[in-house]
């Protein structure tokens, strides 16, 4: 028995320290994924605002998606969860990424809102929003290699 313990304990890093880093690769890929949507999301939201004759109803779809990846994020930069191209500070000094992130996910909800009540005006501006917090959640807390 006590050598079967012993042996335990001596395999158990070797089998959970694999499966601690499959998850976080997991983490990493689900949030990069969830980045590259909304990026091109958003591209076909102004695309379709930029229109003469918007339809709403693939507006509301396409925020309804920005908005779920929206979710995906803020469950997608759990503390210790690093890799990517993510700096350390998002886990070290977590509040403004945090307020960028609902910054972020408001836009979502103000261009989803706008798409319901089909204001043109109200879905720019919160398009705009999102934009603008990407860019300064970027040269913030992305790293550059």
């Amino acid at each position: 028995m006590k050598k079967f313990t012993i042996a335990l304990i001596i395999a158990l890093p070797t089998i959970a320290l694999p499966m601690i880093s499959i998850a976080a690769a997991d983490a990493v890929n689900n949030r990069q994924k969830a980045f590259s949507s909304i990026e091109e999301v958003t591209k076909q939201v102004d695309s379709e605002l930029n229109n003469s004759d918007v339809d709403w109803l693939k507006v509301g779809e396409l925020s309804e998606m920005l908005v779920e990846h929206g979710t995906v994020l803020n469950a997608s930069f759990a503390e210790g969860d690093t890799g990517g191209k993510a700096k350390k500070e998002i886990w070290s000094k977590p509040e403004k990424f945090n307020q960028l992130m609902l910054q972020m996910n408001q836009g979502f909800a103000e261009l989803y809102q706008a798409s319901v009540e089909q204001d043109l005006s109200s879905a720019e501006q919160g398009l705009d929003s999102v934009n603008n917090t990407c860019k300064g959640c970027h040269r913030t807390y992305r790293s550059r290699w």
